[in-house]
């Protein structure tokens, strides 16, 4: 005999099961709105990349005084003639100078000057100074 509570004649209780996915409209609804807005972002991804970097890149293009005074290729060089600038009678002082070099330079300027018969002896600082 059996130890069974159930009698074998008695049919098997059967576990639930769902329906399936059921999806009413509103879900639709939502899930079409997601994958457009996800389309939407890939495809205007690089356009709006392309437009953001044109106005970032534009901002500074010249058209005001503060962006004349930026260093570009044109600016960024020194002449080596300047009209109207009587570069003669300077002495360029150059940066790693020691001390008694730049006393000779100063040294040489002032002699420059005396023989001109200038008063005054400017002297160009190039990078370091004199103390």
């Amino acid at each position: 005999m059996s130890d069974s509570p159930l009698p074998d004649d008695e049919p098997v209780p059967k576990l639930p099961r769902g329906k399936g996915l059921v999806l009413n409209s509103g879900m639709m609804f939502r899930i079409a709105m997601t994958v457009a807005l996800l389309i939407m972002i890939v495809i205007s991804a690089r356009p709006c990349a392309n437009m953001t970097s044109k106005f970032v890149t534009d901002f500074g293009d010249g058209k005001g005084s503060a962006n004349s005074a930026m260093p570009k290729p044109g600016n960024l060089d020194v002449p080596v003639e300047q009209p109207g600038i009587d570069t003669s009678k300077y002495v360029q002082l150059r940066p790693g100078m020691t001390d008694e070099e730049v006393k000779a330079a100063i040294e040489q300027a002032k002699q420059k000057n005396a023989a001109r018969g200038s008063a005054a002896a400017p002297v160009a600082s190039g990078a370091g100074s004199a103390k």
